[in-house]
């Protein structure tokens, strides 16, 4: 029998689907993030990773955000659990996209331990939606909800931003055991690896999650993600927050060579919460002003950068390994 959506759950995919599926036929019709009448440009940021409500900020101040930090467009993750501290409901994402059509690329989550998860998952789909992310409940990775969620991005063609992050209270844990059986069974979804234990896969070693979620030092060659980046064209890296930038900062020159071995398949990122490129509200730190200033200091070649600040977000979104 299927599985039914609540009467307030159906009335309000109804009301959504009033306002927003002509805007979302419009902008997603084509699988490319531009426009086919839109030129593209050499280097137009498109970041992988922000929160609307990020630290209170509102729709307006996350544009404030993007144009400060030029950012032409930007994957909105909602957070449906508030589980890891912000609560940011997928339907107020497809609000700011019919609000910014031209600005913000949709994605939707759910609690995948109820019931109606993938059926919600397939409305928000027909309501516009490109993928789903961030994907953070307390779960461990080899769980078949996870899995079930993973099957559906396949079967939609779509990406998946997860969480992976180890130890007591934890989302996903078990990338080391467990991510490669998927990106193997499930080839078409592109998996968006982010956060703590993800990015300390970089090296071939990693300390146990309860002594260190951002290890530093040099980076030993032969980790896991080199390994898995290699195997598997499927899988991406989300750049964004501490976890990200501490990974790539670690050690600059293996960083060099990490980019050049898998250039189609880095994402600039920022996960930064602050509303105006510059720290406001956020101790004076700008994650997408940092990062950027980093890469174009590290990296000399014009290639990897287009690709690093929006080729391979437009790959991701298509279905394009």
């Amino acid at each position: 029998m299927p599985l039914l959506f609540s009467p307030h759950r159906r009335a309000v995919l109804k009301l959504l689907a009033s306002g927003v599926v002509a805007a979302a036929a419009d902008a997603c019709a084509n699988t490319s993030v531009l426009c086919a009448d839109e030129p593209a440009k050499p280097r137009s940021l498109i970041d992988c990773h922000l929160h609307i409500n990020h630290f209170d900020r509102s729709i307006e101040d996350t544009i404030r955000h993007m144009d400060a930090t030029g950012t032409a467009k930007a994957f909105v993750l909602p957070l449906e659990t508030g589980e890891g501290g912000v609560l940011l409901r997928s339907e107020t994402v497809l609000h700011a996209f019919h609000r910014y059509p031209d600005r913000i690329i949709p994605f939707c989550q759910t609690d995948i331990r109820q019931p109606d998860a993938l059926e919600r998952i397939k409305a928000y789909h027909l309501l516009g939606c490109r993928g789903i992310g961030e994907q953070k409940e307390h779960l461990p990775l080899n769980d078949k909800r996870v899995e079930a969620v993973i099957a559906l991005c396949d079967e939609l063609n779509w990406p998946i931003t997860i969480h992976f992050q180890d130890g007591p209270g934890g989302f996903n844990q078990g990338l080391a055991e467990h991510l490669e059986t998927y990106l193997k069974r499930y080839q078409r979804v592109r998996i968006i690896g982010h956060a703590q234990t993800f990015w300390a896969n970089i090296s071939a070693e990693v300390p146990p999650a309860e002594k260190s979620l951002y290890p530093t030092g040099p980076v030993k060659p032969g980790g896991l993600l080199d390994k898995l980046l290699a195997d598997y064209p499927n899988l991406y890296c989300d750049m964004s927050a501490g976890s990200g930038f501490n990974a790539l900062s670690r050690d600059e020159e293996f960083t060099i060579g990490f980019l050049q071995r898998h250039p189609r398949q880095m994402l600039f990122g920022s996960d930064c919460p602050c509303r105006d490129g510059a720290g406001e509200n956020f101790k004076g730190t700008c994650y997408s002003t940092q990062l950027q200033k980093y890469l174009q200091r590290i990296i000399d070649d014009e290639d990897l950068l287009t690709n690093i600040f929006h080729s391979n977000a437009e790959r991701a979104l298509a279905g394009e390994a």
